[in-house]
């Protein structure tokens, strides 16, 4: 303790920051609070809380963080954020909300590439104008420079998926990316071609390119792409090459792209992820699709695609207890271990729908289906569907780990405690 209470406030700073930039934030699913709610529409993928020390000499001399936030184009300055650090120690660069366009961020990377950068693993330039074949050049020069960058973070700036060409060329510089942030981007537009047969060539020219773009990237496990704009054809094409290629990917980000007048997209995306045979192992991915005003109609579309999938996030999605018994007919084919169904106010019918199955004539050592993580937050549920869940339980419905029933106002406490 004693040793502990002496630490310095240098200390703390250096600590504080060696963890923050060796651990990039990430989408839970778990979670059950705020923060995790808006992690899709979160400014920065990699946000970090700084630490007021009174010596700001001290924290720079300490940190392994480039970091530039709320400057204007002309202050940024790679050398003077830099100071007297070593370049060698550098394992983070945050430009955020800098008002920069992609000539300013093209002689940063110049200017970034004079140095050595053995420990770069963090990238985040969300927040800025950057985008056009430029800014892909740029970061592919970053990438061929730095290949250990591992999470890279593009959010809410102008780059769409042709301006991200230029990385399937970097030879092994992109192998490293695991984590791509490319929220709230223009990635797509449809072409306006009068030809169908024009269009279909453009569209098997993209497919070309986008498979190498994601072929580039063999070790990406997390793809957030929540509040962007893409075509149809765009959308299901990254989306096939990544399952197809990426045999490591874990998580899949789709909120807020108004999914639910768009269900012929959906269709082709489960299409994507129904396994050629039924000895192919359920691949561990989390889809998540929340904020898509899916309706009933998206469900049915989801529960009969056949896919088969570890985590599916459907939250805020305007589901009633049609949509939940839909689900209950997939649930033991689906592979699923967790289901978030959270902020749809289908109420104790929805929970009827979803536990009234042959789950309870099977054996108790035979669950129906195999979900260990159901999120059922602000779903207007009631006692009647705690006792529901009980019953379900006690008749081995599913070996549940994890049952979030935050924010139901209309439950008792003590009906809580009981379950």
């Amino acid at each position: 303790m004693n040793a502990i209470a002496a630490t310095s406030a240098v200390d703390i700073a250096r600590t504080q920051s060696a963890v923050l930039s060796k651990s990039p934030s990430r989408t839970s699913f778990t979670s059950t609070s705020s923060s995790d709610k808006d992690a899709s529409t979160s400014p920065t993928l990699f946000e970090q809380t700084g630490v007021d020390t009174g010596d700001a000499k001290a924290i720079n001399t300490h940190s392994r963080e480039i970091a530039m936030v709320d400057l204007s184009p002309e202050e940024l300055d790679i050398a003077q954020a830099l100071g007297d650090r070593a370049s060698e120690s550098i394992e983070c660069v945050r430009i955020n909300r800098c008002r920069m366009n992609c000539e300013t961020f093209q002689l940063l990377v110049d200017a970034l590439c004079k140095y050595e950068l053995p420990c770069l693993h963090t990238v985040d330039i969300s927040q800025n104008r950057v985008g056009g074949a430029q800014a892909g050049a740029a970061l592919a020069k970053l990438l061929t420079h730095a290949p250990t960058i591992r999470f890279l973070s593009l959010g809410w700036n102008q780059i769409s998926l042709v301006d991200l060409k230029a990385l399937a060329a970097t030879g092994s510089g992109a192998c490293s990316i695991q984590c791509l942030d490319l929220r709230a981007n223009p990635l797509g537009t449809s072409h306006k071609l009068s030809s169908k047969k024009a269009k279909k060539h453009v569209e098997s020219e993209d497919n070309i390119w986008v498979s190498a773009l994601v072929a580039a990237m063999p070790n990406l496990t997390h793809v957030q792409m929540a509040q962007a704009t893409i075509d149809d054809s765009s959308l299901v094409c990254l989306l096939h090459a990544l399952t197809a290629k990426v045999s490591c990917l874990e998580y899949i980000g789709l909120e807020w792209l108004g999914l639910g007048s768009r269900l012929a997209t959906v269709r082709s995306i489960m299409s994507g992820l129904v396994p050629a045979d039924l000895a192919t192992p359920v691949r561990s991915l989390h889809l998540n699709l929340a904020a898509n005003n899916l309706g009933d109609g998206g469900v049915k579309i989801i529960a009969e695609s056949g896919a088969m999938l570890t985590s599916l996030t459907l939250a805020c999605n305007f589901i009633t207890e049609r949509g939940t018994g839909m689900l209950a007919k997939w649930l033991p084919s689906s592979g699923l271990l967790a289901l978030e169904l959270s902020d749809n106010y289908f109420g104790d019918q929805g929970i009827t729908s979803l536990l009234v199955t042959d789950g309870r004539r099977q054996s108790a050592y035979s669950p129906y289906n195999q979900l260990t993580s159901l999120g059922l937050n602000s779903c207007c549920l009631t006692d009647t569907s705690l006792r529901m869940l009980t019953d379900a339980l006690t008749y081995n419905w599913a070996p549940l780990a994890s049952l979030r029933i935050l924010r139901n106002n209309r439950m008792s406490p003590g009906a809580k405690v009981a379950l």
